[in-house]
């Protein structure tokens, strides 16, 4: 007798068996479905909460007003300036689309340099790249990056030489204070 014929005549006399193999498969399926649920929240989890910002929708050129949506990443992809409420205004130079907003890219209608309730600070520039009004600087001090700025104005006015004019965001502004007196402030032009 072939083999098929003879497992079906099996199967109809002993129906335990039938009902047995089918809740075998179910139980693994349903193992490797949960196995599969199980690593996608260990993935969720390894990366921590999610924090709400604004990306750009699509690019965005310098002066043009800023086109964002919101977007929750991982905290450990969110940049320490990123912008927590829809940007208005402009932007202070240009930006890719699905870039995060950050507080640097957004400049007022009024000034089209930095938003009102920044601060400027005159910088010395000795030493650093050509910097005209408008453009995104990143700054450091004791080594180490502090935040990033927009330059307001640049001039050769200053006793000493060379400065630049830097607002900055109100919680850098002591930091940056405190690096200024140590005399340890660098700016690096970002593209």
């Amino acid at each position: 007798m072939r083999l098929l014929p003879r497992l079906r005549l099996l199967l109809a006399r002993r129906p335990w068996l039938y009902w047995l193999v089918v809740g075998l498969c179910a139980a693994v399926v349903w193992l490797s479905v949960s196995a599969a649920a199980d690593s996608v929240e260990a993935e969720r989890a390894r990366w921590g909460t999610t924090q709400r910002v604004w990306v750009t929708a699509a690019p965005v050129a310098a002066g043009a007003p800023v086109s964002s949506v919101a977007r929750e990443y991982p905290q450990a992809m969110v940049p320490v300036a990123a912008v927590t409420a829809e940007p208005t205004g402009v932007a202070a130079h240009a930006l890719a689309a699905g870039e995060v907003v950050v507080a640097g890219d957004v400049a007022s209608d009024d000034d089209g340099l930095a938003p009102a309730d920044w601060l400027v600070f005159a910088v010395p520039a000795e030493g650093g790249p050509s910097l005209i009004a408008a453009d995104t600087v990143a700054i450091f001090g004791s080594g180490q990056w502090w935040c990033d700025g927009v330059v307001a104005a640049a001039s050769d006015d200053a006793v000493d030489g060379r400065s630049v004019e830097v607002a900055v965001p109100p919680d850098c502004a002591p930091s940056l204070s405190a690096q200024l007196a140590l005399h340890a402030v660098t700016l690096a032009r970002q593209p």
